[in-house]
């Protein structure tokens, strides 16, 4: 496994945890849970519940933007 330098996500710009980003990325890259959970040391579930929270989040804040 290579190291990959990532940044701490702003909370001011940018409103997902570091895990979430990071499973963002590597999903915007075409990984796939397993390969995610493998790379990032987690069960494949536990990728499955930041999916789901970033899948959360991003419906909160289109529900909010168009209040």
């Amino acid at each position: 496994m290579t190291a990959t330098l990532i940044k701490v996500p702003d909370p001011e710009v940018c409103w997902f945890s570091t895990m979430e980003a990071n499973v963002l990325r590597r999903l915007g890259d075409g990984a796939g849970v397993d390969t995610i959970a493998r790379e990032l040391g987690l069960a494949a579930p536990l990728v499955q519940e930041y999916v789901g929270s970033v899948l959360r989040k991003v419906r909160e804040r289109a529900d909010q933007q168009r209040s």
